[in-house]
């Protein structure tokens, strides 16, 4: 359990009086509505605009769409992440005719967005029970995987390395359980603890091939971000064992990964003898895989070939670059 010292840091102080936030805040938080509308840089994760939502939520006033609308489309991630329900608290009907009432530019889209059958009222309602339970007013109810993001906002590395590993030591030890730990540690920088998990989730999980691939694919990564690319070549040669025999269609983009992958770590490779028979390995598993365009595999490829001193396989690469931006303007324009 992390100790109690941890858990003080971030416990927020006595509720305070306030007509305008019937619920308690961190203190660095003076106004809700100010986290909501503040500028990206200040406001920090995702999570911080989620919980001020939410406050500002809890009042229910029509006013709040428009602050509400700016946060959700602040950037790629609130767009998915900060839930057009925040818009909706004031009442389904009272928000469409605070929404028509409008010269919004962005009136049409809020009305297109809001539908029938999916946003009611009652929706509404159990979205925000589902907030309060993950956003408690007593600091003691919030679970420890919640303080451990809490503290990982404010840049507490430790502490949310130790609030993730109590919650998670609290838990059953289940493949859903361990990804959402090894997850966590590995984006804190943890990456010795997050190998180890990741291996557990390796002996417990019962997944079919192509899940089993992707399981070894992460562990490999993880090997190779923390510095160990002897280790991360073995597991990529255990994950060539059972992945899919057909490159296409379906399969394509774990293959994509996963020859992406081996021409990392040849570029992380320092014995030139040794890159160049991981380069060759790696060239091979290559051909054939469809959209290279997608998912960085070329760049990786172009690094692995400079790294295995390679000239010949640098012009390929060039020429697949070529081909590969002409697909990409095909496929999106």
């Amino acid at each position: 359990m992390p100790t109690s010292g941890c858990r003080k840091v971030f416990c927020p102080p006595a509720p305070q009086a306030s007509p305008r936030c019937p619920r308690r805040a961190p203190a660095c938080w003076d106004s809700p509505r100010a986290v909501v509308d503040a500028d990206p840089g200040e406001r920090g994760q995702l999570l911080a605009a989620q919980l001020a939502g939410f406050l500002v939520a809890e009042h229910r006033q029509p006013e709040d769409l428009w602050l509400h609308w700016s946060a959700k489309n602040i950037s790629f991630d609130t767009a998915l992440g900060y839930h057009l329900y925040h818009l909706l608290t004031c009442g389904v009907a009272a928000a469409m005719d605070t929404v028509r009432a409008s010269a919004h530019p962005d009136r049409g889209r809020i009305l297109d967005d809001i539908t029938a059958d999916r946003h009611t009222d009652a929706a509404v309602e159990q979205w925000l029970g589902e907030q309060r339970a993950l956003y408690p007013s007593d600091p003691a109810g919030e679970s420890l995987s919640s303080w451990a993001h809490h503290a990982a906002g404010r840049g507490e590395r430790e502490a949310s390395r130790l609030f993730m590993t109590a919650w998670a030591a609290g838990e059953p030890r289940t493949e859903g359980t361990l990804n959402t730990l090894q997850h966590h540690l590995a984006q804190l920088g943890f990456l010795t603890e997050a190998v180890a998990v990741q291996r557990e989730v390796i002996a417990v999980s019962d997944a079919p091939p192509e899940a089993a691939a992707f399981n070894l694919l992460t562990l490999g990564r993880l090997q190779r971000r923390a510095g160990d690319a002897a280790s991360a070549w073995r597991t990529l040669e255990e994950t060539r064992n059972v992945m899919p025999a057909d490159k296409r269609g379906l399969r394509a983009g774990l293959w994509r990964h996963f020859v992406k992958e081996c021409f990392l770590v040849v570029t992380h490779t320092p014995d030139d003898a040794t890159a160049r028979r991981r380069f060759a390995v790696s060239d091979e598993h290559l051909r054939g895989v469809p959209g290279l365009w997608m998912d960085g595999v070329l760049d990786a490829a172009l690094a692995a070939a400079e790294q295995a001193g390679d000239p010949p396989a640098l012009d390929r690469y060039r020429t697949l670059r070529q081909a590969a931006d002409r697909e990409r303007e095909q496929n999106i324009g």
